[in-house]
């Protein structure tokens, strides 16, 4: 564990102090994992960080296509861009996976997740992902992991860019910023779309092409004071229509909203303060072509006061509170449309000879569910300078959702369940990490068991023979493996990642199956070379079979696509890029009757100085 120079001191605290680095390597810093600034071979947990750099080279278009292709993540998709998908993160479910936007909590406190879909690609300037459980540090809602979105951040001289882009479907993609600043002030300021003619998503019901559009604003702006205080603030928002073939609905309007502000504040060389709050809200309609039918609204406030001390020269204590308050408004009628949570958190890091040792503990008080408390430990175990092992315990929970609890009787008969207990899992992790000659790799392997899983199952009556209802049934075990690599030579860059998952049900009737729509298998195999001018680059991603019920009688196919994707730059401040999805044309499935996109091409300019 090294220690604190001024630097690391200000960016442990404030988070807008990062500014990604050019290229990924193990000095690069990330503070999702432990919630204060750590270089990427000192965090003790399995992490990924992609950089803006990675997601310029990718040419993706949206959060989920670049989540997809990083080590045990897995993205189920119902049609295309802007349709509902879904985040696997080491096979728990979405709702198992916290989603932050610089530090706050987004999403519905109805569904109690995130819609990834709705995530603007052009608002990111770098995600850091961390698998495996986080409840002891962020409370619900982590037992697979975090992924914490940075928005983009200015610097250098005030300068424009703009992106523009056109593709099959009828896709197209604009971008325009302006940003600026220098070390003790900056600025960003970014305004995006993106509209699609999409295709039929649906394999069975009406053919016709189901379209999504999507605006977004984003503006960040911060100052550096004398003894290394920090300001900052921040505003995003994004405006999307989603059309698609639904049973009682066929167009959603979703406007999501993130602002925030975070000052940190140098006690001493050994205490820093950070105090930041914000609010987000997530606002969707639904409609019957131009006939309204629901409306579901979330606003959520956050608060966290932070302390980092420096105790004597290599280990520090972190400790601190959070607040959150959730409301909700509805076309339905909730028995409950607000509640509340405090939470007090702590974190002891020290160095036990050439051993690093991490211990954290939280405390839940929520007003719905009450009290809860995770704990975690991990040991990082240096065997010599380019081999470490790390073994970590963790404990997770996640708190039901307003639907959950108290969804109003439907016309069907579904209904949420008041008497709902949050979920409860624990994670034992072993891993292997390693460098030789140029090879950075990793192998993890973990475990994760869950009791009280909240599921919505057919529970019919003779009233209502189609009704839903939720309660704490299941009982799961998910036991995976890991492994990841990167190489770079000379203008090559090669990386690849292969995951392998064993999710089985432990309880009831279905009890030995596999969980559905958790792939078996995962590979994704990246290959970049630079040219001088000409960058090409290729990649593979496959996955295995998946059930489409616990019941595990009927399957999709696993399938495999290719990538290539090239970029050539015209002048310094000029690129031109084109990519081609899917290259062999593969028809599959994510989800049971939910098309996704054949082969399409995508062509891209681009004035960045």
């Amino acid at each position: 564990m090294k220690k604190f120079s001024n630097t690391v001191l200000a960016t442990a605290c404030c988070y807008s102090s990062l500014v990604a680095a050019q290229t990924t390597n193990l000095n690069e810093v990330l503070v999702t994992a432990s919630r204060t600034a750590q270089s990427v071979d000192e965090t003790l947990a399995s992490v990924t960080l992609i950089t803006r750099k990675d997601i310029v080279r990718s040419q993706a278009i949206t959060v989920a296509d670049i989540l997809q292709k990083t080590p045990g993540v897995m993205i189920t998709n119902s049609g295309g861009i802007g349709k509902s998908s879904s985040i696997y993160l080491r096979g728990t479910s979405t709702k198992n996976s916290l989603i932050l936007i610089d530090g706050i909590r987004v999403g519905s406190a109805t569904l109690g997740q995130v819609s990834v879909e709705e995530l603007n690609l052009s608002q990111v300037e770098r995600i850091e992902i961390v698998r495996g459980p986080r409840s002891s540090l962020y409370g619900s809602d982590a037992a697979g992991g975090v992924i914490q979105i940075f928005t983009r951040r200015g610097a250098g001289k005030l300068t424009p860019s703009f992106t523009l882009s056109a593709g099959s479907d009828g896709t197209s993609l604009a971008e325009v910023g302006f940003q600026g600043g220098d070390q003790n002030r900056w600025f960003n300021v970014t305004a995006s779309g993106i509209t699609t003619d999409g295709f039929d998503s649906k394999t069975t019901g009406d053919i016709d092409g189901d379209g999504y559009h999507n605006q977004g604003l984003q503006l960040r702006l911060g100052q550096r004071f004398d003894g290394g205080h920090e300001l900052e603030g921040f505003f995003s928002i994004t405006d999307s229509e989603n059309k698609y073939d639904g049973f009682s609905t066929d167009r959603d309007d979703t406007l999501t909203k993130v602002m925030g502000a975070r000052s940190t504040i140098a006690v001493s060389d050994m205490w820093l303060v950070n105090v930041s709050g914000g609010r987000s809200w997530n606002k969707k309609k639904s409609f019957s072509g131009n006939t309204f039918k629901s409306r579901f609204e979330t606003v959520r406030d956050s608060f966290t006061i932070q302390n980092d001390v420096l105790i004597g020269d290599e280990n520090q204590l972190i400790f601190g509170v959070d607040y959150l308050n959730d409301q909700i408004v509805s076309s339905n009628t909730f028995d409950e449309k607000e509640r509340y949570n405090w939470a007090g958190f702590a974190q002891y890091q020290l160095a036990l000879g050439v051993s690093d040792l991490q211990f954290s503990i939280r405390r839940d008080e929520n007003e719905q569910f009450g009290s809860h408390t995770t704990g975690g430990v991990a040991w990082g175990i240096p065997f010599n300078d380019s081999l470490k092992l790390v073994a970590s315990y963790g404990t997770a929970f996640k708190a039901p959702s307003f639907n959950d609890l108290y969804y109003p009787l439907d016309a069907r008969g579904n209904q949420g369940n008041a008497d709902l207990v949050p979920e409860e899992s624990d994670t034992f992790e072993l891993s292997l990490r390693g460098k030789h000659q140029g090879v950075k790799w990793q192998a993890s392997l973990y475990q994760t068991t869950f009791k009280d899983m909240i599921a919505w199952a057919p529970t019919p009556s003779v009233l209502y023979p189609f009704r839903w209802l939720p309660s704490n049934i299941n009982s799961a075990r998910i036991r995976g493996l890991e492994l990841s690599a990167d190489y770079q030579w000379q203008q090559w860059l090669l990386s690849g990642n292969l995951s392998f998952l064993d999710p089985e049900v432990r309880s009831g009737a279905n009890k030995g199956n596999r969980l559905q729509r958790r792939a078996d298998r995962i590979i994704n195999i990246n290959l970049d070379r630079d040219f001088g001018a000409l960058t090409l680059g290729a990649t593979l991603h496959a996955e295995g079979r998946r059930y489409t019920s616990d019941s595990n009688t009927s399957s999709l196919e696993g399938f495999g696509t290719v990538d290539l994707r090239a970029a050539y730059q015209l002048a310094p401040a000029w690129q031109v890029r084109a990519k081609l999805s899917n290259l062999l044309d593969k028809q599959y499935q994510t989800i049971s009757g939910y098309n996704q996109a054949g082969s399409t091409a995508l062509f891209t300019l681009a004035y960045q100085p």
